[in-house]
């Protein structure tokens, strides 16, 4: 299973049922996970089981995701979590329908989806799209790929086939590429002995200009006023427990496995090898801050919201507020300060 195809944004009339049900305003930094409880959110695992949540004074917990969960955006506005994560054209339409959400960081500044082409058909640069067969899962992919020639001004030639979430069909000839996550499809291959970069190749899609941080993390506006401290306070945790799986790039994978996710079937090698490619796009280039982004990429959000047809956005300060992390990677880095966001 992968989890792009679980990331569209539950429709308008799941999101009115879900407020319904809404639990007693707290104080706890609840996170609905967008996923299955795997090495995705391995970073979060060594917070709690290393105890950083509750030596910076944070009550922490989540709930887990995946194929049978509603989105984290149903579930923090119905006020059964407090934190999600959410891909950002899904976190726009909520916040148009009425949602009072702000980003405050992302799992992944750097977009981990990509394409697997072969060396009959390489695609390498934004010109080599045009006319390919694209093997692609869900609408989430073929929202990126269409935003993706828009951006780059090609025309727009393409065919787009479903598939599954196994890269065989692209081996098969069904079609040029295979729309995969970096961190996973690329290795499937390299385990039936195919080499990177001579039996195929891997581009990402935020090296074709999609430069769209994954996973935001995004709180409902009211708790981050009133958990402003809780909320530096997780952050930091997380930065620490950053720092720790660079240290020890094992822990993560094994707590995935043995507890956190141990009623999943992980295999320890997969996670091994997802926690450390993941790692990898935890920082945006020209910054040390994880899960920070520029103002550039900010401004290239809007931009793909734009092109995608939506109108009368907020304006980035309304949504955005990054202000949350930088004062916890201060409190960590007194004497680094942090980047210029304009």
């Amino acid at each position: 299973m992968n989890r792009r195809r679980f990331t569209q944004l539950a429709s308008l009339a799941t999101l009115g049922a879900a407020t319904g049900c809404r639990r007693a305003v707290s104080h706890e930094v609840i996170w609905s996970l967008g996923w299955l409880p795997d090495v995705e959110y391995g970073n979060l695992w060594i917070a709690l089981d290393q105890g950083f949540t509750k030596q910076e004074g944070v009550r922490a917990s989540y709930l887990p995701g995946g194929p049978n969960a509603p989105q984290p955006v149903v579930v923090v506005a119905s006020e059964q979590s407090t934190f999600g994560d959410a891909e950002w054209l899904p976190f726009l339409d909520a916040v148009m329908q009425g949602n009072d959400f702000v980003v405050l960081a992302a799992q992944f500044p750097i977009l981990p989806t990509g394409l697997i082409t072969l060396p009959k058909r390489p695609m390498h640069k934004p010109a080599d799209l045009v006319g390919g067969r694209f093997l692609v899962q869900g609408p989430s992919e073929r929202n990126e790929l269409i935003a993706t020639f828009k951006i780059n001004h090609l025309p727009m030639d393409y065919k787009l086939i479903p598939v599954g979430f196994s890269p065989e069909a692209l081996l098969q000839g069904e079609g040029d590429a295979y729309f995969c996550y970096i961190t996973n499809q690329p290795t499937m291959l390299e385990n039936m002995g195919l080499k990177r970069d001579k039996d195929f190749f891997v581009t990402r899609i935020y090296d074709l200009g999609y430069k769209i941080p994954s996973s935001l993390l995004f709180v409902e506006r009211s708790f981050l006023q009133r958990e402003r401290k809780q909320l530096v306070g997780f952050l930091n945790a997380l930065l620490r427990a950053r720092a720790a799986n660079l240290a020890n790039l094992n822990l993560a994978p094994r707590l995935a496995v043995e507890k956190y996710g141990a009623d999943l079937g992980l295999e320890l090698p997969q996670q091994t090898t997802l926690n450390r490619l993941q790692l990898q796009v935890e920082v945006e280039p020209g910054t040390d801050i994880p899960f920070w982004f520029s103002q550039q990429s900010i401004a290239k959000m809007y931009d793909i919201a734009a092109i995608t047809g939506r109108t009368n956005l907020p304006p980035p300060s309304h949504t955005i507020d990054l202000s949350v992390l930088e004062e916890a990677w201060r409190e960590l880095n007194p004497t680094t300060g942090t980047p210029q966001t304009t």
